[in-house]
């Protein structure tokens, strides 16, 4: 797995240089657009930096050939699932399993966030059904075990932007069919086992 660190500028609508304040998920995004590549994407949330295009973007992206760009140092929030709009199950800010998840960073106050306790990726979808590439998905799974690992968290630390605000089909084909969120997890459970094996000598 190779990983080519191209953070974005500093600025206050993709990298707000806010310490993240501790780790708690892992959650994971699609960029809704199928002919935009890792790069671009990290483009796009650089661009973000002139306040035309909103809040925005990820520690991570993942391509459909299995390309990762780091674009926000995982010490720092991304903007990336925060929200001000109503989950229409909770009728609350943020959905019933991110206060479980989050508890106080999932509160309804404006002056908190699941952005200061989560890393966020992105995977960039080969349709607009949201498929990804079975690159994207080995890359996406290796990264994951490699953070989960790093704070010492497992396969169950991974959640959905979906499953974090609730009206947001993200990623799109994972909402649709969460057997594919289990699936991923346990390849990221693979990941890791395989990983600690090697640490182990």
């Amino acid at each position: 797995m190779e990983i080519v660190f191209n953070y974005i500028t500093p600025n206050e609508f993709s990298r707000p240089q806010k310490k993240r304040q501790c780790m708690l998920a892992l959650v994971m995004h699609w960029t809704a657009n199928a002919t935009m590549s890792a790069q671009a994407i990290r483009d796009f949330f650089d661009a973000k930096k002139t306040g035309a295009g909103g809040y925005g973007s990820a520690h991570y992206v993942v391509g459909q050939k299995g390309e990762i760009i780091a674009c926000v140092p995982e010490n720092e929030i991304a903007y990336h699932c925060g929200s001000s709009a109503i989950d229409p199950a909770s009728q609350r800010v943020y959905t019933d399993e991110a206060r479980a998840r989050f508890g106080a960073y999932a509160a309804d106050s404006a002056h908190t966030s699941p952005n200061f306790c989560t890393i966020g990726v992105e995977l960039c979808p080969v349709n607009l059904a949201g498929d990804f590439s079975e690159a994207t998905i080995k890359a996406a799974a290796e990264l994951a075990a490699t953070i989960l690992h790093r704070y010492r968290l497992d396969e169950r630390a991974i959640t959905t932007h979906h499953d974090v605000v609730g009206w947001k089909d993200c990623p799109r084909s994972w909402t649709a069919h969460p057997e594919l969120l289990e699936s991923f997890r346990a390849d990221v459970k693979h990941e890791l086992e395989a990983l600690e094996a090697k640490l182990r000598g």
